[in-house]
């Protein structure tokens, strides 16, 4: 399901993950609208992507969760560039082990309704070419860590099918990524499309999804 900027996906009968870059979190009023979305979503794990914050306090993460029984885990930004928040109700998951990388922040998690271990990877990729490579060699590696199946979602900042042209060398390897994990890039319900700009002309892509295993 898709609002734009704003991507969530259902893992099984009980959980509801959502994924959005939220462009800043710095002022109270983008958290207000932040936790609306949340509870509108009724989403039990949220993965928000560019926070530019270096550092989430228990009481920020209480403003964007909107309940006191939050649990949170971040990547900080690199000054007011980039950053990533995970944060979860701790009445359905378990936090059991995580890493965090420089694109990327990888959780290992127990569903508690039926003690099922699975992985969740919140993603948000460089907007440069040649860092692409590194995002790809950081997910393989978190992905090893654990004999799991595993959900990756965030803001890839890559496209996989060009509107016309070439495959570049990037898509080549995010085609090459997904294919070497096994991983299913399911289709959007309600558009085609996750960003839009429209600066000089409209510019529509795809570049927040989730993938998975099975």
């Amino acid at each position: 399901m898709l609002l734009m900027g704003v991507v969530w996906v259902r893992m099984g009968p009980t959980i509801n993950v959502l994924s959005w870059n939220v462009r800043g979190l710095n002022f109270p009023d983008k958290r207000g609208n932040v936790k609306w979305v949340l509870r509108r979503c009724s989403c039990d794990v949220a993965i928000l992507q560019e926070s530019k914050m270096e550092v989430i306090s228990r009481s920020i993460a209480i403003s964007l969760w909107g309940r006191h029984l939050v649990e949170q885990i971040h990547l900080p930004s690199m000054g007011r560039s980039g950053g990533i928040i995970i944060l979860w109700n701790p009445k359905i998951l378990e936090l059991v082990d995580s890493r965090i990388g420089s694109f990327s922040v990888s959780c290992k998690f127990k569903s508690l309704e039926d003690n099922f271990e699975w992985g969740l990877i919140g993603v948000y990729g460089p907007n440069d070419d040649h860092l692409r490579c590194a995002l790809f060699e950081e997910l393989m590696s978190f992905m090893s860590f654990w004999d799991i199946l595993w959900c990756l979602g965030g803001d890839f900042n890559v496209i996989r099918f060009p509107s016309g042209g070439r495959l570049t060398w990037a898509m080549r390897g995010f085609f090459a990524f997904i294919d070497s994990c096994n991983l299913i890039d399911p289709s959007l319900e309600g558009a085609r499309f996750t960003w839009f700009s429209h600066e000089v002309v409209l510019v529509l892509s795809r570049i927040d999804r989730f993938l998975y295993s099975v």
